[in-house]
C-alpha cells in the first residue's frame, strides 16, 4: 500500500511539469510575452515568391535548403512579380505555435523508386512558427524554422532549440526575449 501511495505522489509531483519549466534549451521552451525579432539588415524576397529560407545565417535558394537541418521561412503576405525588400526592423512575436507535417510519398515515378511503395511518410518536419506584427511593415508575417526529422542520424523527433534557430538565421535576424 506504501508503494502505491508513493507512486501516486511521484506521479502528481511530475505531472505538474509545465512547458513554462522548460528552459530556452528544451525543445519545448515556452517564449515569453515582449519576445522579438530583429532583423538586422535588409532583405530581398525574389520576384514571384511570399518567402524567403535561412539556413547556416544566409540565404538559400528554394531547392538548396538542407531539409534535415535547422532552417527557417520567412514569409510576407504579397506575392509580386519584381523582388520585395524587407527593411531593418524590430517585430513583436504576437504569437508562438508547434506543430508537425508529413509530406507523404505521392504516387510519382522517382518517389516511388526511393520508397518502394511505402505508405510511411517521406518527410517528418517539426516546425515552430512565430506570428510577427511591425507597425513599419505590417506585411511581414511569419517565421517558420523547422528540420525534417525522419532524416538518418536524426535521433529522436523533436522542435529546435532557440540556440538552433539562432544558428540557423544567424547574424542576419535575432530572436530577442524580453
Amino acid at each position: 500500500m506504501r508503494w502505491i501511495l508513493l507512486l501516486g505522489i511521484f506521479m502528481l509531483a511530475t505531472a505538474c511539469d509545465t512547458p513554462r519549466s522548460w528552459g530556452p534549451d528544451s525543445p519545448y521552451f515556452a517564449y515569453p510575452a515582449g519576445s522579438q525579432m530583429v532583423l538586422r539588415r535588409p532583405l530581398e524576397i525574389p520576384a514571384d515568391w511570399a518567402t524567403l529560407r535561412l539556413q547556416h545565417g544566409h540565404t538559400v535558394a528554394f531547392g538548396a535548403v538542407q531539409e534535415q537541418e535547422p532552417h527557417c521561412i520567412l514569409e510576407i503576405d504579397t506575392v509580386r512579380p519584381v523582388p520585395q525588400r524587407i527593411e531593418p526592423d524590430r517585430f513583436a512575436i504576437i504569437g508562438v505555435r508547434r506543430g508537425i507535417s508529413d509530406l507523404a510519398a505521392s504516387s510519382g515515378f522517382f518517389i516511388r523508386a526511393a520508397h518502394a511503395d511505402s505508405d510511411l511518410p517521406a518527410q517528418l518536419f517539426y516546425k515552430t512558427e512565430f506570428r510577427l506584427r511591425s507597425e513599419r511593415q505590417p506585411g511581414v508575417r511569419r517565421l517558420l524554422c523547422q528540420h525534417d526529422q525522419l532524416a538518418a542520424g536524426a535521433g529522436l523527433p523533436r522542435h529546435l532549440t532557440l540556440a538552433e534557430i539562432r544558428s540557423a538565421l544567424g547574424d542576419l535576424i535575432a530572436i530577442e526575449l524580453p
